[in-house]
């Protein structure tokens, strides 16, 4: 019997797969759970026009994350910290401080878990930090550190 998943069944398959199972274990089991829906040309029309939708939107993510990519290489960040009198910073920059800097100035929402330090920034100056922006786009941002 031809089937379309329309979740993920594990060790069965993925959502949008057609594929033949039994028609036991189909009726029995596979139907009711509501993975699958037994394969039918509108069902299949259907599935493929929301792949295709799907493809579309994810291109068009794609392309903004790109563009936002190149505004952040070209642009530097600045974090404002209290410094002692010697000129060291009272603990260290966290990606805490570093996303909401990013996302006041680019006005794109960003979280501390997006932001990759190499190693803690504990100086007063220059820095590079790593932003994960999605669909594995990656984007480089100097973040200039300064006294207040």
């Amino acid at each position: 019997m031809k089937v379309i998943f329309l979740k993920d069944a594990p060790g069965q398959g993925k959502k949008g797969e057609i594929k033949d199972v039994s028609p036991g274990y189909a009726q029995n089991f596979l139907i009711p759970k509501g993975f699958v829906q037994p394969a039918t040309v509108e069902l299949q029309a259907k599935i493929a026009k929301e792949k295709r939708e799907a493809e579309i939107k994810r291109a068009k993510e794609v392309k903004k994350l790109e563009e936002l990519k190149a505004d952040m290489e070209k642009r530097v960040f600045t974090v404002k910290v209290k410094v002692g009198e010697k000129g060291q910073i009272y603990g260290s920059v966290h990606e805490k401080e570093i996303a909401t800097a990013i996302a006041s100035k680019l006005n794109h929402p960003l979280e501390k878990g997006q932001i990759e330090i190499a190693r803690p920034i504990r100086g007063v100056g220059e820095h590079r930090v790593k932003v994960k922006l999605g669909h594995g786009i990656i984007a480089g941002a100097k973040i200039h550190v300064e006294a207040m």
